[in-house]
């Protein structure tokens, strides 16, 4: 057995928690690649186009709605990586070591609220992006469907929800946060 499951016992929820931490590690940091090439598409667009209104006179024709499309998508899967990293800001107003248990337990449950709150972002986000199908909206120039824009923030937002219940059922199981 490894020091890891013998902390937890050995047991077959560990193991599958584990398995679902590291599944949720590897898809966030596929996802904040892609993202970060779609962001750096988005530069590159904005490039071409600048260089386009020097040559040509006028500018490229969609510019804006494909960087758009580029920053959804950066923006929008990199919010599980952050997740996933623990790359979260913390602000210690108040010193640790006087309140260690209260802390302690405020850590445990910090990814289950996040998850309760991405859940919740989730389900106010389909309901608009259902109005946005229903409607047909399209974007200005290039007429990409608006549905495909919140398809990166809906697949963000549930991938978040994920990490954030598999990060607690982690903690719930040992301390360890990575």
């Amino acid at each position: 057995m490894t020091e890891r499951a013998e902390k937890s016992g050995g047991s077959r929820l560990y193991a599958a928690v584990h398995q679902m931490d590291h599944l949720m590690n590897r898809l966030t940091d596929m996802l904040a690649f892609v993202g970060m090439a779609a962001l750096i598409g988005a530069i590159a667009i904005v490039v071409v186009d600048i260089i386009w209104r020097r040559i040509g006179g006028q500018s490229l024709v969609g510019a804006v709605d494909l960087t758009q499309f580029c920053v959804m998508a950066a923006a929008s899967w990199a919010i599980p990586y952050a997740f996933s990293a623990h790359a979260h800001v913390t602000v210690d107003l108040i010193g640790k070591n006087r309140l260690r248990i209260l802390f302690k337990t405020i850590d445990r449950l910090i990814p289950l609220l996040c998850a309760g709150l991405m859940a919740f972002l989730l389900y106010l986000s389909w309901g608009r992006a259902m109005e946005q199908w229903t409607y047909g909206d399209v974007s200005q120039n290039l007429a990409i469907p608006m549905i495909l824009f919140w398809a990166f923030l809906l697949t963000g937002m549930a991938i978040s929800t994920l990490v954030c219940l598999v990060q607690f059922l982690k903690l719930l199981l040992t301390d360890e946060k990575n």
